[in-house]
This record gives C-alpha cells, structure tokens and sequence, in this order.
C-alpha cells in the first residue's frame, strides 16, 4: 500500500503537529506571522513542499536515456562479433525483449523469409518456342535489420526507437507523480512539461499513484497528509502487482530524497518571510534567511 510520508495536524487549539518535528516548529511560527486563517496556512504551505518534491525528486533527462540506450553494449553471435552499423545491437535488443514480455512481435528475425525480388524462368521446346514463363520468389536469409551496414536500417531503427525512448522518458519522472497529485490537491497549477491532467486524474488518490487527503476530524481540527505510491506497484501487469522489495527501496529513497529537499526548501521560505514580518524563526542557529 502506499505510505504516508508527511503529516500536519491543526488541533482545536490551533497547535500544529507533524511526523517531522522542524515542519511542527516552522508552520507555529508561520501561522502566528501571518493574516490568514491556520487552515489555509498550512495547506498553502503543505502544498509548497508537494510541489517542491515533485522539482527535486530525482529523474532522467530524455537525451541522458537516449544516449544510454544509444549505447548498449553489443554482444557475440555464435562467437563472432557484429559487423556493420551496430548502433542500434543493444537497444534493438533491448525493445524487443520488452515487446516479448508484453505479448507482442518482435521487431525483426532471423527467419528465412520472402522478399519482394522475383527470378523469372522461361521455359522453350525444341525448336526454341517459349511454351511458358514461371515467377519464383527469391528465398533469402533474413538479416535482422540493425546490423546492416546502410543508413536506411539506422532510418528505420531510429523510428522505432523514438516512442520507445520517450516512454522510458516519461518512466523515469513516474516516481515524481504522487507529489504532483498532492500539489494539485493542495491547490497548487503544474507548468507545462510536468504531468498532463489526463495523467493526474488517472493516478489521484490511488495507492499506486498518490495525492494529499484533507481531513475534518472535528471542528477546527484537520489533518492533512501527502501520500506517494509510485514505484510500488507494477502498472505494467494487470491487477497491479506490487514490485519487488529492492524495487521499492529504491523508489523510496529517490522520493524521501526529494521530499527531504522540498521541506529545507520551503522552511527556507518561511525563515525568509519571519525574517521580513520582524518575526523571530523556530531556531535561529539551524535556519537561516539566506535567499532574501
């Protein structure tokens, strides 16, 4: 299931309490500084470090996954080693054995197979007449086409691997897709180039995508949570199995990573914004307003 990262609680006496003790001290002190309602406070703030996770989240540029894929290592066939345009050896690869998984062709073989080249044979009788003329088709080998030596096998690799390329692009930012949901729950517009609204409202409020929850415990008390799921279930396989522990290890620390920055970040802001209000911060030796 997903898990619950960051916390914030405004109790009937208008404290606040949080899962990380610096975001309990920073929001008191930024509630008291400013004119407007606690609850509004802390969600605009709350969505402050959504947005903030999902900008430093660690992810792959297209063209660092491009050049990547672009240079997978080329392997022996039958021990001798490729000749040709081996540009696309690895990645070639690599696009097939993902279309195998999900149960579709492969890109190319090595199969005999047909080809559009015809031999004519013309048959005669004794005294040279033709009696008829027979069309054979050409059997040849088929040679997988990324090996060739033409641009126009690296014309038509490049076709096939741009979706390819970009859909691992987009892959590489899915850890950040939680965050995003929170942020737009919390208020907060996405620039262009973030996540599509179709993508959004897919994924809002599922386990395996996540968002923010707002809840009115009582009057005037309300918790506010910031979820993230992604990377903890497969999306590939129907019935969204759950990846392995590592998997998930690995996705966790790339978000709690970016969380973590998002949250010294916003308490930044808000040492900047007591620091001009005449306000003392929660702990003048630890936060300083250095971005004034």
């Amino acid at each position: 299931m997903a898990i619950n990262i960051l916390t914030a609680s405004v109790g009937k006496d208008g404290g606040i309490i949080s899962n990380v003790d610096d975001v309990k001290l920073a929001l008191q002190r930024y509630v008291q500084a400013r004119n407007a309602t606690i609850f509004d406070s802390v969600k605009k703030k709350m969505g402050d470090i959504a947005l903030n996770a999902m900008k430093f989240t660690e992810f792959s540029e297209p063209e660092y996954i491009a050049n990547k894929l672009k240079s997978l290592p080329i392997t022996k066939d039958g021990g001798k080693k490729r000749t040709g345009n081996t540009q696309w050896v690895g990645l070639y690869k690599l696009i097939n054995w993902q279309r195998k998984n999900t149960g579709l062709l492969p890109l190319g073989g090595s199969r005999r197979r047909k080809t559009g080249v015809f031999r004519r044979v013309v048959k005669k009788d004794e005294d040279g007449e033709i009696t008829s003329i027979d069309y054979k088709q050409k059997m040849v080998k088929q040679v997988p086409r990324n090996t060739g030596p033409s641009a126009g096998i690296s014309r038509f690799m490049d076709g096939k691997t741009k979706a390819f390329i970009k859909a691992r692009a987009r892959g590489s930012r899915f850890l950040r897709i939680g965050w995003a949901c929170a942020a737009v729950a919390f208020g907060k517009k996405l620039e262009k180039g973030d996540f599509g609204p179709a993508t959004l409202e897919r994924l809002s409020g599922k386990a395996y995508g996540g968002g923010a929850t707002i809840e009115k415990v009582a009057p005037g008390q309300s918790v506010f949570t910031i979820y993230n799921g992604a990377g903890v279930f497969d999306l590939r396989y129907k019935g969204t199995p759950m990846r392995s522990s590592s998997d998930i290890a690995r996705a966790r620390a790339k978000q709690e990573a970016g969380l973590k920055k998002a949250i010294n970040f916003v308490l930044e802001d808000i040492a900047v914004y007591l620091f001009k209000a005449g306000r003392e911060p929660w702990d003048k030796g630890k936060v300083t307003a250095t971005r004034i």
